[in-house]
């Protein structure tokens, strides 16, 4: 006799040179279906992390994240920004010029620069920087403007939350996207630490609607010629911005093609 056995399945021979022999065969071949059948009948699926091998590992199968709270700072949405806009420029506090050996580049690079302590925003030298009125040692240094009280405050709240690299989902509202609203709030924390009267790059400040007394071009200007968007949505030959950092979320990226196809107003 040979039996041969894949995972449910069973083939054999058999000579017939005896009844007994016969029977066996027949006794073994039922004996194997037996322990064959019950084995694939009962064997188990395989879970991974409580999610069947999906998601994050949380057991929920998904990867979304929790909803963001109004009263947490993000430092990926609502600090690196800030620091990219105004601290990573060629030849201060980047990966590569890692000015005085400090990289605010990421939230990485950040922990590992040693310019603060967790939960003690009076006691970080990375707030010592941006409130001291001395200007050999304020940051950003001049000409570039200092940073607004609005967004020193982050920084501060940010640290005394823990300088934690959290994460959340802050949804997408585009139903009412105003100049005013919408698109000159993300430009002051993502783009005017660059483009401001004191320094201009490119020859944009948009801390201005209008272009400025100087010649440089404002907002709407940036957004009619297709600079803005171009810049921002990585199109054509434009530079990629903010320049130094990560392309603007999808839903800023929305929200800005949403104002300038409406032709920019200023509301």
């Amino acid at each position: 006799m040979r039996v041969s056995k894949s995972k449910c399945d069973i083939t054999f021979t058999k000579n017939s040179s005896s009844m007994n022999s016969r029977y066996r065969i027949l006794s073994l071949m039922f004996l194997l279906f037996s322990m064959t059948f019950f084995a694939c009948e009962h064997e188990p699926s395989v879970t991974i992390n409580g999610n069947n091998g999906g998601g994050n590992g949380n057991g929920n199968g998904n990867n979304s994240l929790p909803p963001c709270d109004p009263d947490t700072v993000y430092f990926e949405q609502d600090i690196l920004p800030l620091f990219v806009s105004n601290c990573t420029m060629s030849g201060c506090h980047n990966s590569n010029s890692h000015a005085s050996g400090i990289d605010l580049s990421s939230y990485a690079a950040v922990m590992n620069s040693s310019v603060l302590i967790p939960g003690q925003a009076w006691n970080s030298d990375l707030v010592d920087a941006i409130t001291t009125t001395n200007p050999n040692d304020i940051m950003p240094p001049p000409p570039m403007s200092a940073l607004p009280s609005a967004q020193i405050n982050l920084i501060k709240k940010w640290i005394n939350q823990g300088a934690l690299d959290l994460h959340c989902d802050n949804g997408c509202d585009t139903t009412n996207v105003t100049y005013n609203g919408t698109i000159k709030p993300l430009l002051q924390n993502k783009c005017t630490g660059c483009h401001n009267a004191s320094s201009a790059g490119g020859g944009y400040n948009l801390t201005n609607y209008a272009d400025d007394a100087n010649g440089n071009l404002g907002v709407q200007s940036s957004a009619l010629n297709g600079s803005l968007s171009g810049s921002v949505h990585y199109t054509g030959t434009w530079s990629h911005m903010p320049k130094g950092g990560s392309q603007l979320p999808a839903c800023e990226l929305t929200k800005i093609r949403i104002w300038v196809d409406a032709g920019a107003p200023n509301n």
